[in-house]
């Protein structure tokens, strides 16, 4: 018999992005925060870059000081072919905060990033 839970996918292009971060979404208050599973991307282009989920904290204008990176790296990614992030085991985001992409300088995602997570309500 399967376990039942209530997972939430979400994908969404975050364009061409080098040496900087974009908000994905905002974790919903009153809900208890989300514990992220997966994660992963596609991309239209061939190259090289560091790609990330990160905690963004409260104001989503900012990456926090020592923000949290929950899953990524660098990958040598091929146009239509997805890239899979390790989501660490403490991937938990608390309401209010916001959940964002980032690239580390290493190179820059194509203008048509797919990036795609997974994630249960709560802890």
């Amino acid at each position: 018999m399967a376990s039942q839970g209530d997972v939430h996918i979400v994908s969404v292009n975050i364009g061409a992005l080098t040496n900087d971060y974009r908000p994905i979404f905002k974790v919903p208050d009153g809900w208890g925060g989300i514990t992220l599973l997966s994660a992963g991307y596609v991309t239209e282009t061939a190259g090289t870059s560091s790609v990330s989920l990160v905690n963004a904290g409260g104001g989503g204008t900012a990456i926090p000081a020592g923000g949290t990176l929950f899953a990524g790296g660098s990958a040598v990614a091929a146009a239509g072919v997805p890239v899979n992030m390790t989501v660490a085991d403490t991937a938990f985001i608390d309401d209010g905060n916001w959940v964002a992409v980032k690239e580390a300088n290493v190179g820059t995602t194509g203008a048509i990033t797919i990036v795609t997570l997974s994630y249960l309500m709560g802890k």
